[in-house]
């Protein structure tokens, strides 16, 4: 066969391609078509979802397209060509038609965890097949391989008959979809328009352009825009809580103040660094096995407030679904003041868990983190000077000084030495950390000074017998304490990273400690079911249990939706999914442990309770 005759055939392979590139968008569609998804898209989801999934069916269609061309154009191994694209395409088919099942009962597409559990030692433990669905899924595949073979003979009798294969037009729709959806999508991400964003994470292995920074910058939305709910909750898919609220609250409600501390190591939690917290924590009942839901604030803030796991994050946001913490507390006639010492529009924390409070205070003023951190307590004092005098509030404050290290040289003590300011540029596995754990907990030292201010005025104002104080940090940080080279959050999910300090005073309740382990999802279901009167089952309201119900917690989900992990055990066994997809096994000092047998059936069983507040 001369050059002639392989041009034809390639041809002939690039008007396969297009059919490929058909199918699997049409295979895309039937993900959402009879889901709660479908009828929520609206014009603008469909808009973008038709040639966002046919731009991202032609990238994927790539693959067996270009890896069949060797056997057409190298050698003399033509003969093989057709029948490798064939088998290739049909291959890629039948994995996004099983992906489609996968995404359908847990949320999420195929990675690492789903096939280690359908394909993995213990296989038989989760999935029990007979033989007739064997030969259901058998018969469905040879005739989706039969399909492929019959697309290709019929782009052979096209391109016969009219020696025409429409390459430029193909070309061209593919790339103005390309163009078309990735710039849409943009700009709906920074509009929040919910169709678009929600149909987006049906498209597998999806990344579109978002470039909201760029889109306020050139007013395409404001900052107050970003913090308005974007409706639609009723169509989003959610189903939470698992059934309306009953709540019944009693005659005298407490106040609740809830202070966080940002990137708080617990390593670093004593009467040194931290005085006055330390002297008030003597009547705290305090938990000494507290895990954050993440390695970061997204996760943690979540985790907190809505007792879910970040997986939900884009769904929760997406369809304005509210907190049931912050809801109720508004039923139940509320101040709700959240004092962010970091700005709420981004992340987007004040859309996504206060976006019913009016008059939300989204940004602090000041030059550096220790200036704005001032601010939020000046501002809580302030408040607490001239509150209405018999009505409830609930305070969020969120202090940032310990995550980024920046305040006045003065104010650099008292230990010594200690950096300037975090010199990342320096860190290493072989560097002495001590000047920057200096600097670090004289962060904390100085936030310590305005916690003490927000306890002090609490108490001059006699507000503290009626009102409960919750003390944690969102999550931990990292100093190389494991000598892997980690430093800050967000790299792994050692205990370093996720066990923060945890008190709550009640003036009510004797002071205790608590041996057991608690997480960050016990936080809003325990507020709700004991101060907020909410009567419904702890387990209609989120993943939480009663914060002193000393439960088993095993398989404890940390992280987000890209990078997470599973603490299975008391010996903080780590089950992580790496960004990679690839699935490791670690113990508490972030060492692999090779070849470690865990039970598929219970993570299995997990992820399906996890996902119990989707429809």
């Amino acid at each position: 066969m001369g050059k002639k005759g392989k041009l034809e055939i390639f041809k002939t392979g690039f008007l396969y391609y297009g059919f490929v590139t058909l199918s699997l968008a049409i295979v895309f569609v039937s993900y959402i078509w009879n889901t709660p998804l479908a009828g929520s898209m609206g014009f603008s989801g469909w808009l973008y979802f038709v040639p966002g999934a046919l731009s991202h069916a032609a990238l994927l269609a790539l693959v067996p397209f270009l890896l069949s061309l060797p056997f057409l154009f190298i050698g003399k191994r033509k003969a093989l060509y057709a029948p490798v694209f064939i088998t290739l395409s049909a291959i890629l088919l039948i994995f996004f038609v099983a992906n489609g099942k996968v995404y359908s009962l847990y949320r999420f597409h195929i990675n690492e965890f789903v096939l280690d559990m359908l394909f993995g030692g213990a296989a038989g433990d989760v999935f029990q097949f007979d033989t007739a669905l064997y030969a259901k899924v058998g018969i469905e595949i040879l005739l989706l391989a039969a399909a492929m073979s019959a697309i290709w003979f019929l782009c052979r009798w096209i391109f016969n008959k009219f020696n025409y294969v429409a390459a430029k037009p193909i070309i061209t729709v593919l790339l103005l979809s390309l163009l078309f959806s990735h710039l849409f999508h943009a700009y709906s991400a920074a509009a929040k328009i919910p169709g678009v964003i929600r149909s987006a994470l049906a498209i597998p292995y999806n990344a579109p352009l978002t470039a909201n920074r760029l889109m306020l910058k050139m007013g395409v939305i404001s900052k107050q825009d970003m913090t308005l709910n974007m409706g639609g909750g009723e169509n989003s898919g959610l189903c939470y809580p698992l059934s309306p609220i009953e709540a019944q609250p009693d005659s005298i409600q407490k106040n609740i103040v809830l202070i966080a501390i940002d990137s708080w190591n617990k390593n670093a939690w004593n009467g040194e660094v931290s005085p006055n917290i330390w002297k008030f924590s003597e009547r705290c009942s305090e938990f000494e096995d507290h895990l954050s839901s993440g390695n970061g604030t997204t996760g943690s803030l979540i985790g907190m407030f809505f007792s879910l796991p970040a997986s939900y994050k884009d769904d929760l946001d997406i369809s304005g679904t509210q907190p049931l913490l912050v809801n109720q507390l508004i039923a139940n006639g509320y101040d709700v003041e959240a004092y962010g010492s970091a700005s709420l529009v981004h992340p987007p924390f004040g859309r996504m868990m206060f976006s019913n409070v009016p008059d939300l205070r989204i940004e602090s003023e000041g030059n550096t983190v220790y200036d704005r951190d001032c601010d939020i307590t000046n501002d809580f004092i302030s408040y607490i000077d001239n509150k209405e005098e018999d009505k409830p509030f609930f305070s969020f404050l969120f202090y940032d000084l310990a995550h980024g290290c920046e305040m006045p040289a003065e104010r650099n003590h008292p230990f010594k030495p200690a950096w300037d300011y975090p010199d990342y540029l320096k860190l290493n596995n072989d560097l002495d950390p001590t000047p920057f754990w200096n600097l670090y907990r004289n962060s904390l030292f100085q936030i310590d000074s305005l916690v003490g201010r927000v306890l002090t005025k609490l108490e001059e104002k006699n507000l503290l017998e009626k009102t409960v104080v919750i003390i944690t940090g969102d999550h931990g940080q990292e100093f190389n304490e494991n000598k892997k080279n980690y430093w800050g959050h967000g790299s792994n999910f050692s205990p370093v990273q996720i066990r923060i300090p945890f008190m709550i005073f009640d003036a009510d309740k004797a002071k205790q400690i608590y041996r057991h382990r608690t997480t960050h999802y016990d936080v809003a279901p325990t507020l709700l079911k004991e101060y907020l009167g909410v009567k419904n089952p702890i387990e209609e309201l989120g993943i939480g249990h009663l914060i002193t119900d000393s439960c088993n917690r095993d398989w404890h989900y940390v992280g987000d939706y890209g990078n997470y992990a599973f603490v299975i055990d008391s010996d903080m066994r780590i089950l992580e999914k790496e960004h990679s997809g690839f699935v490791e096994v670690y113990d508490s000092l972030v060492n692999p442990i090779d070849n470690y047998k865990y039970d598929h059936k219970k993570l299995n069983d997990k992820i399906i309770e996890l996902n119990r507040f989707y429809k």
